[in-house]
């Protein structure tokens, strides 16, 4: 199975929307192969707060476990099944894991690359 990368990056609006049309182009043109996916933030705060260290935690357990229930990973990761719930239901909104027909969620990307700018363009 081919790995799958998720590319998580801070950027402007104008900047994602400059990124997209640049993709589009070389898709019309047939010259485009995918690198990835990705997942924008518009600010450091924002990508700091929906990405804690508990769930980097979370989605690294969930990773390496395959997929669970919220219950059995909240036993994997030693933690309340509440605060695994409220942090899955966030990864979720994000896209970075998600919930499966039977039930369980699984962390479907085997790679994360974050691109963070230290000085705006």
């Amino acid at each position: 199975m081919k790995e799958r990368t998720l590319h998580i990056r801070i950027e402007s609006t104008d900047e994602l929307f400059n990124r997209a049309r640049a993709v589009a182009r070389k898709i019309d043109k047939g010259e485009h192969r995918t690198n990835g996916e990705h997942l924008s933030f518009t600010d450091m705060q924002t990508y700091l707060a929906s990405l804690t260290p508990k769930r980097l935690e979370l989605l690294a357990a969930l990773n390496k476990s395959g997929p669970l229930s919220i219950r059995a990973l909240s036993k994997v990761i030693e933690r309340d099944y509440k605060s695994v719930h409220q942090d899955a239901k966030i990864l979720m909104e994000l896209g970075l894991i998600i919930k499966r027909d039977d039930g369980l969620i699984e962390a479907p990307y085997d790679r994360i690359i974050s691109d963070i700018r230290m000085a705006a363009a």
